[in-house]
């Protein structure tokens, strides 16, 4: 019987490092499954009664964060501490107004949506829509701008 592929030695055990280099391959994957989900928010109704937690597009796209190396291990010290790094301000801002994204370096990209993804984590998850983070990204301008800028 073969060993569990989980304990196959060439298995990352950790998440990426922000300083670890992306492929192409990798920030377009992402740039299309976020792209995906905005699609799918514009389409649906929160009133079918399905939470976008349950959509495919929202598992996908959190999966491609992850394993594409936009949530690192790394990438979150002082991001609890405003005073240090303030991304939640900084977050809100890009919402309402998210012409400076396409400026951003991917590294800055990387950080916002590790921010979102560990804010839809530990996030209050009884919203209606069912996620914090994850939601204020794909209803706002900032889910869009992002995807332009990782198309770029």
């Amino acid at each position: 019987m073969a060993s569990s592929i989980y304990k196959d030695r060439d298995i990352r055990e950790q998440n990426f490092s922000l300083d670890d280099k992306l492929t192409l391959e990798q920030v377009h994957f992402v740039a299309r499954r976020l792209s995906e989900l905005i699609s799918r928010q514009k389409e649906s109704s929160v009133s079918d009664g399905v939470k976008p937690t349950s959509w495919q597009e929202w598992r996908i796209f959190i999966e491609a964060a992850y394993a594409c190396g936009f949530v690192c291990r790394d990438a979150g010290e002082h991001m609890d501490d405003d005073t240090r790094t303030p991304i939640r301000e900084l977050i809100e801002t890009l919402k309402r107004h998210p012409n400076p994204v396409e400026d951003m370096s991917l590294r800055e990209i990387r950080q916002i949506i590790h921010f979102v993804m560990r804010d839809e984590r530990w996030g209050d998850q009884g919203q209606d829509t069912g996620g914090g983070g994850v939601w204020g990204l794909i209803s706002s301008p900032l889910g869009n701008a992002i995807v332009r800028r990782l198309g770029t």
